[in-house]
């Protein structure tokens, strides 16, 4: 045990921990943009999908306490060994030189912080419904909690548009490195699935972030109502 304890307090066990817990949110992530998929399908679809998670309670719990341990463990790690590097190079390099380096890697603090933001806002606005109240009580023939009205109502708004646009903007970039990245940091070393995650990873990215913006741009634009 405290073998496993003095493993996970090293710098290695850390990184080891912020892959599997990134892992874990890119799964989470390309699940939830399929389900919000639904909208295409109309109301009744996106809005029985979300009550039918709901008429699970113990399971959506245990998913959305999994889901912010994750985060929390992923976030707080992260800044711990951002922090921890600055303090063992005080001075910078007066030169930066970046070889094979992509953009989505060396951003990779940048499209962090921006994500993380934009979840909190996210969660904010069409979850708690703080943000914007109008539609968080309101219901649909069936009888079930109108998400499709909120989510028509939000993307109505020009700047809501330009807040999630970034947001997706955020969540490209990350999940452009991630999946390589982790999957390096567990320790899979093979020229083949190194060439096969550098494009895996963009390409999963990429799919993510269009279903997204398929959805807010179908909205604005008044291809769905």
């Amino acid at each position: 045990m405290m073998r496993l304890l003095s493993h996970f307090q090293s710098s290695v066990g850390k990184k080891m921990v912020i892959a599997l817990t990134g892992l874990g949110l890119v799964v989470f992530v390309m699940f939830h943009m399929l389900g919000n998929l639904q909208l295409f399908e109309g109301p009744h679809a996106l809005n029985s999908y979300a009550a039918f998670l709901r008429d699970m309670p113990i399971v959506l719990w245990t998913v959305r306490i999994g889901l912010l341990s994750m985060a929390v463990f992923h976030v707080g790690l992260a800044l711990q060994l951002s922090i921890r590097n600055r303090r063992a190079r005080p001075v910078e390099y007066t030169l930066h030189r970046y070889r094979q380096a992509s953009i989505a890697s060396r951003t990779m603090a940048i499209s962090g912080m921006i994500l993380l933001l934009f979840v909190g806002f996210h969660l904010l606005h069409l979850t708690a419904g703080v943000i914007d109240p109008t539609f968080s009580d309101r219901r649909d023939p069936d009888g079930y909690r109108d998400v499709y009205g909120k989510v028509i109502h939000a993307f109505q708004n020009p700047f809501m548009v330009l807040l999630y646009l970034a947001g997706q903007l955020g969540l490209g970039l990350h999940l452009s490195h991630a999946i390589a990245g982790s999957v390096q940091t567990m320790g899979f070393e093979h020229a083949a699935l190194t060439r096969l995650l550098k494009a895996l990873g963009p390409m999963i990215g990429l799919i993510v972030v269009l279903g997204n913006v398929a959805i807010i741009l179908a909205v604005f634009l008044g291809i769905v109502r």
